[in-house]
């Protein structure tokens, strides 16, 4: 009988660029340009060049390199670095179904040994569809049961699509791919505290899962084995992680069928995918019947149970990292409210008395009538009127396309260190990914390059 690893290492070995869907294609293009440009962005929150040094990034294999600074790097030191500023502003691409950050992890390995091995365009996308949909297919559905006990989803889920995405990138077959991902299933780890701590864990997990599913790939072509049924097993990963087996039978099945990369979205703000949706309303409503923080004298922001006790979410501080505001519900919606917009350097501002003050009037409550990703946010003002907006969504308003993507990235152009043509110039080369090499995708992604 099929294992798991196996159902899902026959899918990904066997994937071909020419045969990819177009729709598929296009996406991974959108998603890879959306996370280098929110990567660009993110060095003054993450700068996570000290990260090399602890690693040990010099070496005669320093082959690749960081994004932003052009470093030279060990694949593996690149892309936990990499993976690190992906994610430093929060706002790279996030697979909902799965609660998992998938481009922060697959993206950063696959450009790290594309570049080593001098990789075409070509090869690198039909690596990354294959990381996109083995962390799709063993994260769907499952991360909301692992979330409860304290495991988060990305540094769970996220490596197994690195391994298979560098697994396809060197041309492993089934039987190897299936003991990667097996590997993998052994270094998956990461715990949801570094949110109530506000520590820089979250940046670590998604480090440690792309370097690891590099090494997981490796370990794999040498020789290495992975049990079989390292997913389903008795003692596997789901038993580990959720504890029980309760409808993981189809995992994989779909593959194929079913195409996780389509799913994935992105975010206009640099703040925790939950508040996504609050945050855009609060700086409409604040737009619309032009308040000022003097004038509310509260707020109100309902979400479901599991969204509004998520890790982080309810927190009016003390502040002092930007993994603990990026989270805070009160803090987002506080800078929202004041500054009618959301910027990565308002996430530093764990200090301001203003913003402070203001959080310090939001309450964040549970409502178990409100589906996922919907929400209730009522502002009281100091007139006695209380203003509000309601979200229940029919669909995605954030699974944008190239048009979309490009947009929002011009509109951050204050906070990016590219001039106009520059950007463009990057939108250019990525959305041509199939035609370029890995090489050139990194350099588009290096300042002065």
């Amino acid at each position: 009988m099929n294992t798991m690893t196996g159902q899902i290492a026959e899918f990904t070995s066997s994937l071909v660029c020419d045969r990819l869907p177009a729709d598929v294609l296009e996406k991974t293009k959108v998603s890879l340009l959306h996370n280098l440009g929110v990567a660009l962005a993110g060095g003054p929150l993450g700068a996570p060049w000290g990260y090399a040094e602890a690693l040990g990034e010099a070496g005669t294999n320093a082959s690749a390199r960081l994004l932003l600074n052009g470093r030279a790097a060990t694949p593996e030191t690149a892309a936990f670095v990499n993976a690190a500023l992906i994610h430093a502003r929060a706002q790279d691409d996030v697979y909902f179904p799965g609660l998992t950050h998938i481009g922060a992890i697959v993206t950063p390995a696959v450009l790290a040994v594309g570049e080593q091995l001098g990789s075409s365009g070509r090869d690198m996308m039909t690596a990354l569809v294959a990381g996109y949909e083995a962390a799709g297919a063993v994260s769907q559905g499952f991360a909301q049961r692992t979330t409860a006990r304290g495991f988060r989803a990305s540094g769970l889920y996220g490596g197994f699509g690195a391994a298979a995405g560098v697994a396809r990138l060197l041309g492993l077959g089934k039987g190897a791919t299936a003991n990667a991902l097996g590997i993998a299933a052994s270094m998956a780890a990461g715990t949801n505290q570094t949110w109530v701590a506000g520590t820089q864990e979250w940046q670590f997990q998604v480090g440690l899962a792309a370097r690891n599913g590099i090494l997981a790939a490796r370990l794999a072509a040498a020789g290495g084995t992975g049990a079989p049924d390292a997913l389903e097993g008795s003692a596997g990963f789901y038993k580990a992680f959720m504890g029980d087996l309760a409808h993981v039978e189809q995992v994989g099945l779909d593959l194929g069928s079913t195409w996780r990369s389509l799913d994935v979205t992105y975010k206009p703000y640099p703040v925790c995918a939950i508040l996504q949706g609050p945050v855009l309303e609060a700086v409409a409503l604040a737009q619309q019947h032009d308040i000022d923080a003097k004038d509310i004298s509260g707020i109100r922001l309902s979400l479901t149970p599991a969204e509004a006790s998520y890790p982080g979410t309810d927190c009016r501080g003390p502040f002092s990292d930007v993994g603990a505001t990026l989270m805070s519900a009160q803090f987002c919606l506080a800078v929202a409210l004041t500054q009618r917009r959301v910027r990565g350097a308002d996430m530093r501002r764990f200090s301001d008395s203003s913003l402070l003050a203001l959080a310090n009037r939001i309450e964040v409550n549970a409502n178990s009538q409100l589906k996922a990703r919907s929400f209730v946010l009522e502002i009281d003002l100091t007139d006695g009127r209380t203003v509000q907006r309601s979200y229940n969504p029919s669909g995605e308003p954030f699974n944008w396309d190239r048009e979309e993507v490009m947009r929002h990235l011009r509109s951050m152009q204050d906070e990016l260190p590219l001039g106009p043509d520059e950007l463009e110039h990057l939108g250019a080369v990525v959305l041509s990914a199939e035609d370029r090499t890995v090489r050139e995708i990194v350099s588009a992604g290096v300042v002065g390059a």
